[in-house]
Formats: C-alpha cells, sequence, structure tokens
C-alpha cells in the first residue's frame, strides 16, 4: 500500500462504545492517552524545579497582576527576557496556583503534564490524518516514548506548550489540504485558535502562518497548472487569502496579543522585534559539543541535527532515515495515485520538521542546550515515522514474519520502556544506542543541563544530615551553595537550610555536571545522583575545609 489518503475507519467516531470495540487502534489511542495521564498525575511531583521556571513563574504572576491592575502594574513588561514572550502558559499557571491545594511548582508540573497530553492527542490526530487509525495511535505511542519530550512533559514551560500547539496547527492545516479550495469555517477558526495559541507561547508561531501562506500557494500554483490557465493562479490565490488566510490572521494575532502585554505595547515591532532577539540570541558561554567546548555563537553546522538524532530512539531514528527514500520512490512510482490533497499534507508536515532545522543551520542561530528549543519537531517526526511503520507493516506477508517483527518490536519496545523507567524522572537526559546510551554521552553532550535532579540531591542531603545529627538535625542550621539555578535546590530546602551565593564558604555544595561544575570545588563527596552510570549531579560536603580555612584565618590574625 502507498501513502496514499488514510483508508477508512470502520469504527464509527461518534460513538465511543464502538470507538473501544476491539479491534480498535482509535480505543488503544484513548487508552493510551488515560494511560499516560494517569502516570502524570501519580509522578508530576517527582520532577525538579528547572532552571527556567522560576523566572517564568513571577512573569505569570506579573502578567496576571497586569490585567487585575487594570493595566497599570507594567512589572511584566521589563521581566528580564521574558518580555519576548507570549505568557499563555504562565498566566494559566499563576491563575491556577491561587486556587491549587498543591505546591507553586508542583501545579505547574500538573499543568505542564496536562498540556504535554494535549500534544500526544494532537500527535494522533495528526499521524491519524496522515495514515489512518493505526498510523495515529503509533504515532502517539512513539511520542510517548520518546524520552526527550515524555521527560520535559512535566516541568518545560515554553517547548512543550509550543510544541502542543504546533502539532495541532500542523493537523488542521492537513485537514485544510485536503478541503481547499473551500474549507469549512469551523475548520479555519479551529486553525485560527491553534496558531493563535501557539504564539502565545513563543513568537516562532509566526512561521506557522507561513506555513499556511505557503501551503495555500502551492495549492494555487496546483491549480493553475491543472487547467493551464494563469488566471486560475490569482483566482484561486485571492479566494484562499479573503477565505482562510486573513481570517487566520485576524483570530490568531489578537489571541496571541491578549496573553503577551508587551507585544500589546507595539503589536507588530514588537513581535518583530523578539523574532530577531530569537533568531541571535545572546548567550555568551561555552557550549558541550562532542566532547569540546564550543562558543554557541559559533557552533559547527551539525550541532543541531546531530542532537536530534541523538535524541530519538532507535527505531523513530531509522525510520527516519529511511522516510526520504521512500518519499522519493512514491513521488516516482505513484505520485497521479496519491491525490493533490495527500501530497500536499505530507509536504507541509515535512516541511514543518525541515525547515526550522535547515534555517538554523543557515543563518547559525546561536543554540545550546542540545535541542530543547526544537522540541516541537518531535511530534510531527513521530507522524510521519508512524505513517511509515503503519505501511511498511502492511507490506508484512505472512503471519510468520509479522509474529517475528511483532516479537522484535515487543522486545525493544520493553528494553526502551526500562530506559525509561530506570532514568525517572530524568527522562530528558537520554541518548540512544548510537552514542552508547546515557553513560556514552557522557562528557561528550550535556546530559542534566537543567538541574532536574537538583531536587534528589536535596533530599539525599537532608537524609544524610538526618542521619548523622539524629533528632537534633533542626536544631542546625547549614549553609548551603548552588551551582546554577539556586531555586532549582533551594525549593526543596528544609527549614534548616540556609542558601549562600559564597560557595568558598558554604557548608555544602550541590552541583550538576553542566560546564564542569561539579569539578570547580573540592569537597567530600556524600550523595550523587547518577542513571545509568551517568553522574548528573552531587553533594559535596565542605565543612571541615571552611572550618580549617577559619583556623588559618584566626592563626594568621595573631
Amino acid at each position: 500500500m502507498a501513502l496514499m489518503a488514510p483508508p477508512s475507519d470502520p469504527i464509527r467516531s461518534d460513538k465511543i462504545g464502538a470507538r473501544l470495540a476491539w479491534p480498535s487502534w482509535d480505543g488503544l489511542a484513548f487508552l493510551l492517552f488515560i494511560a499516560v495521564t494517569v502516570l502524570a498525575l501519580a509522578t508530576f511531583h517527582q520532577y525538579g524545579v528547572t532552571w527556567d521556571e522560576d523566572v517564568h513563574n513571577w512573569y505569570g504572576v506579573f502578567v496576571l497582576e497586569y490585567y487585575r491592575s487594570g493595566f497599570t502594574d507594567l512589572r511584566a513588561m521589563h521581566w528580564q527576557d521574558l518580555i519576548n514572550y507570549g505568557a499563555i502558559f504562565d498566566t494559566t499557571a499563576a491563575a491556577l496556583n491561587e486556587i491549587s491545594p498543591f505546591g507553586t511548582y508542583e501545579t505547574r508540573h500538573l499543568l505542564n503534564s496536562l498540556v504535554g497530553v494535549i500534544g500526544l492527542v494532537g500527535t494522533w490526530k495528526l499521524g491519524r490524518a496522515l495514515g489512518g487509525p493505526r498510523a495515529g495511535f503509533i504515532a502517539a505511542l512513539f511520542l510517548a516514548l520518546t524520552p526527550n519530550y515524555y521527560g520535559q512533559m512535566f516541568n518545560n514551560p515554553k517547548d512543550i506548550p509550543f510544541a502542543a500547539g504546533t502539532v495541532w496547527a500542523l493537523y488542521y492545516m492537513v485537514l485544510l489540504a485536503r478541503a481547499l479550495p473551500r474549507p469549512s469555517a469551523s475548520l479555519v477558526l479551529r486553525l485560527a485558535f491553534a496558531c493563535g495559541a501557539t504564539l502565545g507561547v513563543r513568537v516562532g508561531g509566526l512561521l506557522l502562518l507561513a506555513y499556511l501562506g505557503l501551503l495555500l500557494g502551492l495549492y494555487a500554483f496546483w491549480a493553475m497548472i491543472e487547467t493551464r490557465d494563469w488566471r486560475t493562479l490569482f483566482i484561486e490565490g485571492f479566494g484562499s487569502l479573503g477565505r482562510i488566510f486573513i481570517p487566520v490572521i485576524v483570530i490568531a494575532y489578537p489571541l496571541m496579543l491578549i496573553f503577551w502585554p508587551w507585544a500589546q505595547q507595539a503589536p507588530f515591532q514588537h513581535p518583530l522585534d523578539a523574532l530577531a532577539t530569537f533568531s541571535h540570541q545572546t548567550f555568551p558561554f561555552p557550549t558541550l559539543y562532542a566532547g569540546e567546548y564550543v562558543p554557541a555563537t559559533d557552533l559547527p553546522w551539525s550541532y543541531l541535527p546531530v542532537h536530534i538524532l541523538l535524541a530519538l530512539p532507535e527505531l523513530i531514528l531509522l525510520l527516519l532515515v529511511a522516510a526520504p527514500f521512500v518519499a522519493v520512490w512514491l513521488l516516482r512510482n505513484r505520485f497521479a495515485a496519491m491525490g493533490r490533497g495527500t501530497i500536499l499534507a505530507f509536504f507541509i508536515v515535512t516541511f514543518g520538521i525541515l525547515f526550522p532545522v535547515g534555517y538554523a543551520v543557515a543563518i547559525k542561530a546561536v543554540l545550546f542546550d542540545g535541542m530543547r528549543h526544537f522540541i516541537f519537531a518531535l511530534p510531527p517526526i513521530a507522524a510521519v515515522t508512524a505513517v511509515l511503520a503503519d505501511r511498511i507493516w502492511e507490506h508484512l506477508n505472512g503471519i510468520t514474519l509479522r509474529r517475528v517483527v511483532a516479537s522484535l518490536l515487543a522486545i525493544y519496545g520493553i528494553i526502551h520502556i526500562q530506559t525509561m523507567v530506570r532514568l525517572h524522572p530524568d527522562e530528558y537526559v537520554y541518548y540512544n544506542a548510537f552514542i552508547g546510551g546515557t553513560e556514552g554521552a557522557q562528557g561528550l553532550f550535556k546530559l542534566d543541563y537543567w538541574a532536574n535532579s537538583y531536587q534528589e540531591a536535596v533530599h539525599g542531603l537532608t537524609e544524610y544530615l538526618r542521619a548523622e545529627y539524629g533528632s537534633d538535625f533542626m536544631d542546625h542550621d547549614f549553609t548551603v551553595a548552588v551551582c546554577g539555578p539556586p531555586g532549582s535546590a533551594a525549593y526543596y530546602f528544609p527549614p534548616n537550610f540556609i542558601f549562600t551565593p559564597d560557595r568558598d564558604n558554604a557548608d555544602f555544595f550541590i552541583t550538576f555536571t553542566k560546564d564542569e561544575c561539579d569539578k570547580s570545588l573540592p569537597g567530600t563527596e556524600i550523595y550523587r545522583v547518577e542513571r545509568m552510570g551517568s553522574l548528573l549531579s552531587l553533594v559535596l560536603d565542605r565543612r571541615d575545609i571552611v572550618a580549617g580555612a577559619r583556623l588559618g584565618l584566626l592563626a594568621g590574625s595573631r
């Protein structure tokens, strides 16, 4: 079977009972969403506070106060570089925190995980629209088992919401490609809301409007070729402009502005300024790549592609590598049978994967933290590779061959899930087997660059001191220094832990391996956070060193 229009689903989508009847790939997808949601509800409190979360939390509070004050509280207009971002997620989190029974960051993590599930549903929808119900289920499963998505689903307040919005917008564009030239008003409205919500997270969502314009332009050009009348290009082009493109902008852009106070001050100039900032943002530090520290402003072109490839599970990576060859074969042999709508649908999704990466490489964008800023590419990658996996399965002849392949996939799946369990709750440090896993990547690429492991490090230090002091533990105060973001550790401090920026005179030092910070101070290791043979962070006891230094100063003063 070729990559043509998705086969019709024998299960009626408007009947829940039928949807869940076996065999139903939609039913399996539904069960997957329930399983991931239950897992999120059970574990959201186990994820640490990432480096960016503190400033994002306050940004949401300031935007909320901006509206409460009748637009007079302007702190959101000056809050660090967060003014370059929309605040749809942060404002929602700030509002929920006022009624939530959980802590500030636990509430954010719960909301973040649910947004991640929404991204899973969007990936299912996209895969289903491209390849049918089975491909849709595989797409959602692929994304759920991508550690770089799942692990950041709980505490990445920028990239996960942006990825969720992007995949929903791409899904609606796929539907639009098949509904042209006159899609329903409800479809245009849904696309507009998806674009607006994505723009409300990051101005990079403007790319979605560019994709839409490209899709409509290609349709008009195709219609001109079919009719052999150049006037068709203008008729269809201007028709799509009035029926689709302008309505989407009219709805999406104001929706973006609602959640972006700084952009409200200059609705056109400020978004463009933010876009320019992201294209060449300032990051005056070297970043680890292939074992060398390289200036973030002068990275090799391979930095981003390599990180994306190494972040993908092995099966998805192999399918992704095979996808271009399959696409070329289809275009040469099955082009006419595929149909205009299907070809345009696959083109716009593929373009949504390749163009941002290619553009970032071409302009030598300042990059760091691996592929974190390109997590939005993972859902469409999952959808495209799922369609390919579905069609490969369709081509397998014979029950025996299918059973063998199914058995091998089951074994691979069990091993991969075990890997994710062993990495929990630091799944995002995953690297695939082609680099030797997380252990093989250690020293070559960044691991816990966001200090997610600091929660465990603080708990380890607390238990160490409880064992040392017993019932007198709370009668003693301890100064603790932290490498990098203090809030990632301080949020979990018991009352007798006192944060100090003075590392040299701190009783204890909590540090991750980023930028070799773990080698910056001497001390006795008393706790290590490790995953699958890789060191993520550690705690150093510096009390003897500090006491010795004090004695030396006292002796010298005499």
